[in-house]
């Protein structure tokens, strides 16, 4: 605990501008990370190709060799779908990996519900009234008012240009990410943080982060529709990175307004990361399907 407490007293003083710098930082990395991934795509397309020979993967394709081709059998005739199909495992894997470990340090009480604790008697205390305000209006951006208008929109966007399949996608990452929150909610049941003065009072359970978790699912879908409509590599970069660092900066609106502990924003960000890739996952396999030739 001594540790932590150094750990964050090192940050400094004065408050405020400890937000303000690393909002800062946040946003110099994800503009120098944007101009890089849209003057490299070439480069990027070779990394992903080999993702497939990098050791461990390849390991467990050769070890279970027989099952994974048969599962390509049946869901990608002609491996059409192999690189798609690996990354979408991969990364609804990891997810659920890193899912899993926060769920065992919390029901533990491992040391990171130390750090929880700290980390938000720390932010709750650097609060000013300029920084909540902003937060309060990043914060909305992931709210069930939010999500619910966007998911309308959205879908009646959709069923007047008659696209059925995006509908379908689209319907079933917002409602399910809904509802897979509020059953994790209640499955772990873990209270919020407590303060004598609450800059938002917040009501239900805290883990995982129905923000986090919602936000990622909602805005990832939107910027992987981009990335299937927009024609430019650089308006699809900017489309991911700019939804990305949302994502991010509502998460941690989170933390500031004390609603929510670190584990729990991570957390939902690993709930909603299995979510988004099994539904994007499950389209692809879909879509590639009907464009794929018919064979004989």
């Amino acid at each position: 605990m001594q540790t932590v407490d150094q750990i964050l007293s090192f940050i400094g003083r004065p408050p405020y501008l400890v937000v303000l710098f690393g909002m800062l930082l946040l946003m110099l990395a994800f503009y120098v990370s944007y101009r890089w991934v849209a003057t490299h795509r070439r480069r990027l397309v070779a990394y992903a190709v080999s993702v497939q020979s990098y050791p461990p993967v390849a390991q467990v394709l050769t070890r279970y060799k027989r099952q994974v081709r048969w599962l390509f059998r049946r869901l990608s005739p002609g491996g059409y779908l192999g690189l798609h199909l690996t990354l979408g495992l991969l990364a609804a894997g990891g997810c659920l990996w890193l899912f899993g470990g926060l769920a065992e340090d919390l029901l533990s009480n491992d040391p990171l519900v130390r750090f929880d604790e700290a980390l938000a008697t720390y932010l709750h205390n650097l609060a000013t009234p300029p920084l909540t305000a902003f937060f309060v209006v990043i914060t909305a951006l992931g709210s069930l008012e939010t999500i619910a208008s966007v998911g309308l929109l959205v879908a009646g966007f959709f069923v007047w240009r008659r696209w059925w399949l995006p509908l379908a996608t689209w319907l079933a990452a917002v409602a399910g990410g809904v509802a897979l929150n509020q059953l994790l909610k209640g499955l772990f049941a873990r209270p919020r943080p407590s303060f004598a003065e609450p800059l938002l009072p917040e009501s239900g359970y805290s883990f995982p982060s129905g923000h986090a978790m919602q936000s990622l699912i909602l805005y990832g879908m939107l910027a992987y529709f981009a990335v299937l409509t927009l024609r430019s590599w650089r308006a699809k970069t900017a489309v991911v990175f700019g939804l990305a660092l949302l994502v991010i900066l509502i998460g941690f609106s989170r933390l500031y307004l004390g609603v929510h502990y670190f584990s729990d924003v991570v957390a939902g960000f690993a709930a909603g990361g299995v979510w988004l890739s099994a539904v994007i996952t499950g389209m692809e396999v879909v879509r590639r399907g009907e464009h794929r030739p018919n064979q004989s």
